[in-house]
């Protein structure tokens, strides 16, 4: 961590970042604590507030550390349903990046980066089986609920997609949607204004991301910063089984092994991530169930 003792400018060391960001990271990582005081493995703190927006039918709030924040809404439209899927409805997440949230995203339409973490969220989310389609089906044939998970990224310094699946996950978790009374067809639906329905959930799935550093250093939670100097990443899904967390959702990025916090080689590196992401969601898990009794 970058410290200013005896009242010493901080200009210089801000300098050295811009001019020299790998040896400015190296310094820190050489003496096993990072930018922000944190060790190797520790992530930063999370929260999460639920029903933040008044317009959908489900929302979350969630805050990464004191510089990651997105918000995700759901709605649902009724739609007629695929010829060869009659009775399943359809899970559709967008994700917005914009210049508010980091200059390195630029306005106008959807970014490279905003549509590869949408297609990541949604293969995240059908991989983990979070929402059963058939759970959709409102009259088989005739009409399916859409349900559109749409996330918006306030501030963005590293482990967006962490916190964007975070986000989702609990919109979901939040979502009611209206209960159908007649469905003669989709223009025609009637629904019973005094009751909701929560959305057939199965499980809280959570996604946690590690990077590695120089071939040298596994880093848990990483910065925007962090970030930009990764040379490999560790993507892990984890979803409540039976006998505790599974894994649903392992994705390798770059070269993976490592000497610090200590020697470990693919296997040995995979779970040692995997142990420390089931801490992680354990974590994740009793925010969200705290936040639902808020």
């Amino acid at each position: 961590m970058t410290e200013v003792t005896n009242g010493a400018d901080p200009a210089p060391m801000t300098t050295f970042k811009k001019l020299y960001p790998a040896e400015y990271l190296q310094r820190h990582l050489e003496q096993r604590v990072r930018e922000d005081g944190r060790a190797l493995t520790d992530a930063r703190p999370a929260s999460i507030a639920l029903g933040t927006l008044s317009h959908a039918r489900g929302s979350a709030l969630v805050r990464w550390g004191h510089s990651t924040m997105v918000v995700a809404g759901v709605h649902a439209q009724l739609c007629k349903p695929a010829y060869e899927r009659p009775n399943e409805g359809f899970l559709v997440p967008t994700v917005d990046l914009s210049p508010l949230c980091s200059p390195q995203y630029k306005a106008g339409p959807p970014s490279e980066d905003a549509q590869v973490m949408a297609h990541q969220l949604q293969m995240f989310l059908n991989a983990s089986g979070i929402l059963p389609r058939s759970s959709l089906c409102v009259e088989e044939g005739v009409a399916v609920w859409s349900i559109f998970v749409d996330v918006v990224c306030l501030s963005a310094d590293g482990s967006v997609l962490d916190a964007a699946a975070l986000a989702a996950v609990a919109a979901l978790h939040h979502c009611r949607l209206p209960v159908p009374h007649s469905v003669p067809s989709v223009d025609q639906a009637v629904f019973d204004a005094h009751h909701t329905q929560p959305l057939a959930l199965q499980g809280t799935p959570i996604h946690t991301t590690f990077g590695v550093h120089d071939t040298t250093y596994l880093l848990a939670d990483m910065t925007a910063f962090e970030e930009s100097l990764a040379m490999g990443r560790l993507h892990l899904g984890l979803i409540e089984g039976a006998e505790g967390d599974d894994t649903f959702w392992l994705k390798v990025l770059g070269h993976c092994a490592v000497r610090e916090p200590r020697e470990l080689a693919f296997r040995e590196l995979v779970q040692f991530c995997l142990e420390h992401a089931q801490r992680r969601a354990a974590q994740l898990r009793a925010l969200l169930r705290e936040a639902h009794t808020v």
